[in-house]
């Protein structure tokens, strides 16, 4: 009966905890549920057309066909469209639904990986194992630094790769639990949904990857040094060194001789380079993800890096010596196992992103969110430690200590992560932010003028495309948006020189022809207006406007009614509702009519 009583209040303990999260959970992110499609959101979601076959992409041989291409996570991005269109709602509300899932089974992995590690005696210290694992759960939700996953749609594939993730981690922690027996049919159960959760996960991020190797490293700290496991390892570890030496040396020889291993054509390798990307990271770990995480302070959607070029360079070997004196500290700290695989957890999830796979950004908030789980729980372990040192004869004051202390880190935390979530209101206030933080950076200048022009405020728009022109005159965002606003504004000459630019730039965007040949059209140039728009129905087949704009040309300039009723029908079967699509029927009309005279 005891037994009864005293599981069922441990139960209710952690169904507590669990409420607790969920409901700051909540409350933090609440304010950001109407915020609008942001940054890549928009072009990903609403411009492109990705989204239009959802039927298509809701079932189980689109999440085969394109597994290798995130289809999960396209998968989830159909799903919203299919449930609440393109409101942006339901989007923010199933991201923070993983992130309260997320934040959930971090507290129940930290509940279990301070007594695999025995680094506090968990029979005698219930309360404050709970203690450090809710701790470390809250820190993980609501740590300005995860607003960017949360938050930022696209950033999905971080939140939900890390969903997959977590769980397999909880289930191998059941896998390998030692207090009580668990039959083997079990096991092989748990084993198998590990591997399906490894396999779908997969499909949303590949940071599933190092999942395998986290698992077997977390196995491995868990040994005494007697046990066979280990007494093998030492056995063999001369042979194991000296293949992963071969390994190593063989992966790099391949990775600093082929731009192209491991991810193809990019125009990150063309731009940054391999090399230069990995000299750049072990800087961006130490210097920025490391001061963002303990200082959360100016957070940057689009920080400005300094690229690395040079093996000598000081920002290079200071923090390869700052990676590796932690790395040295934690082996010789007295929680040495738990304190080195937490290390390893931080630097092993974040690899795919900050080692030898080239990415266009240098460096990217969203790309700590699961592995920052091992600086949580160092934090949380560092506030219940240091009292206890310190205070060693006064448990009172101890516990008192790490409550207020916790409670004021979470409150500070939490205004934090709420202001944050304010300036994703809207593009105008992101983009102002960024530029702030990154005044040498062309993109936020281009991004603000861009979110400018959906705002009505063409003249401030116009203003920072030219200060973008001024930055970099050979990018085609600032030519084509530019020579855009210049068109509508009635300034034909500068509109046409941009738009001439862009076209050069990139040949085979179909809304610069459609442009060029308006232009063309409206100075009676005809030969090349029909030039333009019959390029952009080469590129874009479909393109309604670029064929009624043809009609226009063949009926009232090449007196070719035949060819303009193919056009302006054209028109129509793409698009019936355009503009002036009544008119168009009209003339359709009066065409055939000329015709059967």
């Amino acid at each position: 009966m005891k037994a009864l009583i005293k599981k069922s209040l441990y139960h209710r303990v952690h169904f507590r905890s669990c409420l607790f999260i969920l409901v700051l959970g909540s409350l933090v992110y609440g304010n950001h549920l109407q915020n609008p499609f942001q940054f890549d959101t928009v072009a990903y979601i609403t411009n492109h057309h990705r989204l239009d076959n959802i039927n298509e992409q809701l079932n189980i041989n689109y999440l085969w066909k394109e597994f290798i291409h995130r289809g999960l996570l396209q998968i989830s991005l159909a799903f919203n469209v299919h449930l609440d269109g393109f409101r942006t709602f339901g989007y923010h509300l199933l991201n923070l639904s993983l992130h309260l899932i997320n934040s959930v089974l971090v507290y129940f992995i930290t509940l279990r990986i301070w007594c695999y590690f025995r680094s506090i005696n968990c029979q005698s210290k219930d309360d404050e194992i709970r203690f450090l694992a809710l701790f470390t759960a809250v820190l993980f939700l609501i740590h300005p630094i995860q607003t960017e996953s949360v938050i930022y749609i696209m950033s999905r594939s971080e939140v939900f790769a890390g969903t997959f993730y977590l769980s397999s981690f909880l289930l191998f922690q059941i896998y390998l639990v030692k207090d009580r027996p668990i039959k083997t049919g079990f096991k092989v159960l748990i084993l198998f949904i590990i591997s399906i959760a490894f396999i779908l996960g997969f499909s949303v991020k590949q940071t599933l990857i190092t999942l395998p190797l986290m698992l077997l490293l977390y196995f491995l700290f868990g040994q005494e040094s007697e046990s066979p496991s280990i007494r093998w390892l030492n056995k063999r570890k001369w042979g194991i060194g000296f293949i992963f030496l071969i390994g190593i040396s063989l992966l790099f020889h391949k990775l600093l001789t082929d731009e192209l291993f491991l991810i193809g054509e990019s125009t990150a390798g063309e731009d940054i380079g391999r090399l230069n990307y990995m000299l750049t990271q072990p800087s961006v770990i130490f210097y920025y993800y490391f001061k963002l995480l303990l200082f959360p302070f100016n957070l940057n959607i689009d920080p400005d890096i300094q690229l690395i070029t040079e093996w000598w360079s000081w920002k290079f070997i200071t923090a390869l010596i700052g990676i590796a004196g932690l790395i040295y500290f934690c082996c010789r700290a007295k929680e040495n196992r738990l304190l080195l695989y937490f290390i390893c957890w931080f630097l092993i999830v974040l690899s795919p992103s900050s080692s030898i796979i080239t990415l266009s950004d240098l460096a990217a908030e969203h790309r700590t969110y699961l592995a920052s789980y091992s600086f949580y729980a160092v934090i949380a372990f560092c506030v219940y430690k240091v009292p206890h040192l310190v205070f060693s004869n006064h448990s009172t004051k101890c516990k008192n200590i790490i409550l207020v202390v916790s409670i004021f880190i979470s409150i500070i935390f939490s205004g934090l992560t709420i202001q944050r979530n304010q300036i994703w209101a809207s593009e105008v206030s992101l983009w102002n932010d960024t530029l702030k933080k990154s005044p040498q950076k062309i993109r936020p200048v281009i991004n603000l003028a861009h979110a400018y022009t959906i705002t009505g405020n063409i003249d401030l728009a116009v203003e920072y495309f030219e200060k973008a022109l001024d930055l970099n005159p050979n990018i085609f965002n600032t030519n084509y948006n530019l020579g855009n606003l210049y068109f509508k504004k009635g300034r034909e000459e500068d509109a046409l020189r941009l738009l001439q630019t862009a076209a050069l730039i990139r040949p085979k965007i179909p809304e610069t022809h459609e442009l060029l040949g308006e232009i063309y059209l409206q100075r009676k140039q005809i030969k090349l207006a029909e030039f333009h728009l019959k390029r952009a129905v080469e590129i874009k087949p479909d393109y309604a406007l670029s064929m009624r704009n043809l009609g226009i040309i063949y009926y009232f300039h090449l007196k070719k009614p035949k060819e303009a009723a193919v056009y302006f029908s054209r028109a129509l079967s793409i698009d019936p509702n355009q503009k002036e699509a009544d008119n168009i029927r009209i003339l359709i009309k009066k065409i055939r009519k000329e015709i059967r005279r």
